[in-house]
């Protein structure tokens, strides 16, 4: 596979730059939320480029099966750090496990997705989406940010998700933390780029995890039928039964992750975006909440 260009206009092999991703990047990259999902391919994607990796989830022992995998499948060093992250004194515990290794990559992958009307969900639900979208990634980033500017270089990523570009029923909280980490990842961007280091934020679409997998079985199918359409509503919905591979999303975020402060993983996922920030707000809303009509009911299992 070729992934760009050589300085002497040459085909870059793929060794050859998985060798440039480690030396800006590495020699270690911390993923938060990576016992499953996006996560686990976050970790092992880091893993294949030369990383070592520290593993960070609440399950310790999903969590410890992941890092097993990630360890023998790509020979890399493998820490573990087994705490809730809706915690912010979970950054006391990551700095106990990382102060004596160069963490050059950190990645934000954690969420909480409380599904349902806004007055239907607790309240402490929504302060638990609040604490895990929004807190600790301010404490994560506020810890390594010093560590990686000291370096000269390195990277930062929060993944966020299309559905923090704009408000619609039925995921408030999660919408807006998303929005959060948008937001900050951008001005992170502005902050730490000009000392080297690279920031962005990934707006994730429908992504085969077993969350999603478990809303997914709630759509409307005979909605979701009319991709090649200049309706934004159309093409979401299309989106909806043909998600992303987790490895995917992976992939796409290491590859942009020095093309500025927001990607995306796929091309359709851009193109509804971009249509929807050309809208009125007013518009832009009605789209996605339209779009969560496709919906026939709440799905028992959420992102926790």
């Amino acid at each position: 596979m070729l992934l760009g260009a050589a300085m002497g206009g040459g085909p870059v092999s793929e060794e050859f730059a998985e060798r440039e991703f480690a030396e800006k990047y590495g020699p270690w990259a911390f993923v938060a939320g990576a016992s499953m999902g996006i996560g686990a391919a976050l970790s092992h994607e880091a893993a294949a480029r030369g990383l070592n990796v520290v593993m960070v989830a609440r399950g310790a022992e999903q969590l410890e099966a992941k890092a097993i995998e990630v360890r023998e499948r790509h020979g890399v060093e493998v820490r573990t750090v087994a705490a809730d992250l809706a915690d912010v004194a979970v950054v006391d515990t990551v700095a106990s496990v990382t102060d004596d290794i160069d963490v050059g990559l950190v990645v934000y992958n954690a969420t909480v997705a409380p599904a349902g009307r806004f007055t239907d969900v607790p309240l402490d639900v929504h302060l638990l989406s609040v604490a895990v979208n929004c807190a600790t990634p301010v404490a994560l980033c506020h810890h390594f940010a010093p560590r990686l500017t000291a370096r000269g270089k390195g990277g930062l990523a929060l993944v966020s998700s299309m559905g923090g570009t704009q408000g619609a029923v039925n995921f408030s909280t999660y919408n807006a933390g998303k929005a959060f980490d948008w937001i900050l990842a951008e001005s992170l961007w502005a902050e730490l780029g000009e000392q080297g280091v690279d920031v962005t934020t990934i707006f994730v679409g429908p992504t085969a995890s077993p969350n999603y997998l478990a809303f997914q079985a709630t759509l409307n199918a005979e909605l979701c039928n009319r991709p090649d359409t200049d309706d934004p509503l159309d093409r979401a919905r299309s989106r909806l039964m043909a998600p992303d591979s987790p490895e995917h999303v992976a992939t796409s975020l290491y590859d942009q992750l020095g093309d500025g402060p927001v990607c995306y993983p796929t091309p359709d996922d851009a193109w509804i975006s971009a249509t929807c920030f050309a809208m009125s707000r007013r518009d832009a809303v009605g789209v996605w909440t339209e779009l969560q009509h496709t919906s026939t009911h709440v799905p028992e299992k959420q992102a926790r």
